[in-house]
């Protein structure tokens, strides 16, 4: 019989940031799109490059709909709001965390980490690592992957550090890098050592520098391409593990 889960959709975690910021964690939820969307909407063309991979003008309804309403086994994230707002009850948020399972490699998901630019440098970062380990172990999953634009000499310096587990190179320039997870627990305290191994630096590196990987929407845009002859709809079809 398989152990209860720590992380479902009663999760929710309060903390206190380094600078006195109090947070909430929680499961995100389809509610989210208008905080995910702000979030974007505030980033420079530079940051969405980075972020995105590419050009990214903005965020459409598929791809808001793709990013918030999951089911959080196949495709799962942890978001991080301003407990307290901005002052006039609206929600802010300051981090996310999400993995989704790769089709054909159950125990191997995709996985990045975000923080907000006001967020950084204050344990948010790490909290989220730490809490999206867990919950991947929970669901049986063994190893993250995650794409990082090959031209960013500084990330290629540490991945050349940490020596990861397997590094391949793809088209466009970017790097796919995929390690074992550590081994975490669910309510880990984040004043505790970082985990060992390059999984937790590299991670830590690209939530500065890359808030959301898509990867797993950029293949769905192709696969809606590929399909607009069969009337399929690529966003509306399940991601299979």
């Amino acid at each position: 019989m398989d152990a209860p889960r720590h992380f479902t959709s009663d999760y929710v975690e309060r903390v206190t940031l380094r600078d006195g910021t109090p947070v909430v964690l929680r499961l995100v939820c389809p509610e989210d799109k208008p905080i995910l969307e702000k979030g974007f909407n505030g980033w420079s063309a530079e940051s969405r490059y980075a972020r995105f991979l590419g050009t990214k003008a903005a965020l459409s309804e598929d791809e808001l709909k793709y990013l918030t309403e999951i089911d959080h086994e196949l495709h799962f994230a942890i978001g991080a709001v301003r407990e307290d707002g901005d002052g006039a009850g609206n929600p802010v948020g300051l981090g996310i965390a999400r993995f989704i399972r790769l089709p054909d490699h159950h125990a191997t998901a995709e996985a990045a980490v975000a923080v907000a630019d006001a967020a950084q440098g204050k344990g948010l970062g790490k909290l989220l690592f730490l809490r999206l380990c867990a919950a991947a172990a929970e669901r049986g999953i063994e190893r993250f992957r995650c794409e990082v634009l090959g031209s960013n000499n500084s990330m290629a310096a540490l991945i050349a550090a940490i020596s990861p587990d397997r590094t391949i190179h793809v088209g466009g320039g970017v790097m796919s890098i995929e390690m074992v997870l550590p081994n975490v627990t669910p309510t880990q305290p984040p004043h505790e050592p970082a985990p060992e191994g390059g999984m937790y630096a590299l991670f830590r590196a690209a939530a500065e520098n890359a808030v959301e990987w898509t990867t797993a929407v950029r293949r769905r845009r192709r696969r809606q391409a590929a399909a607009s002859d069969h009337g399929e709809k690529a966003f509306g079809t399940p991601v299979r593990g």
